[in-house]
């Protein structure tokens, strides 16, 4: 079943779900994404300041979006994503860490040039396994209204 603009509420907040990083993912991701040592290289990256592999930041973003798509927006009547806004990392990303994914709609509004429309802004924060938030952004889009947007 659909879920349209109408059925979102602003200020609604939730935890979503959870993502488990796994070093095996971590490797591949950042092997054909961002191949930076410290990404892919055991080694080199335990010789860093981060002592050990860390996730991607835009591995760690494509992982809290999936759990945010699955969980939220799969059944919702999503028209396109408007943008990503303010997209900070605040602590690398371990192999093993849970992410956790939290979310909270700040604004809704209808189009003004499209009655059909609805516009949402999403703030979405990860943390991982001990709690820390080491991601967040705002994630807007477009959703149809329910009937004829009238």
């Amino acid at each position: 079943m659909a879920r349209y603009f109408e059925d979102l509420s602003a200020g609604e907040v939730g935890t979503l779900g959870t993502y488990r990083m796994t070093e095996a993912e971590i490797v591949e991701f950042a092997s054909r994404y961002d191949p930076l040592p410290i990404h892919t290289d055991e080694s080199v990256a335990e010789a860093s300041e981060h002592g050990g592999l860390i996730a991607s930041g835009f591995h760690t973003f494509s992982a809290v979006n999936s759990v945010v798509t699955v969980e939220f927006k799969r059944d919702l009547a999503v028209v396109a994503g408007l943008g990503i806004d303010d997209l900070r990392w605040h602590a690398p990303v371990r192999p093993g860490d849970e992410l956790t994914v939290e979310l909270s709609i700040p604004e809704l509004r209808r189009s003004e040039t499209d009655p059909d429309r609805g516009i949402y802004r999403l703030s979405v924060s990860g943390h991982d396994t001990d709690g820390g938030e080491v991601i967040s952004y705002v994630d807007s889009g477009l959703v149809r209204v329910r009937g004829d947007g009238g």
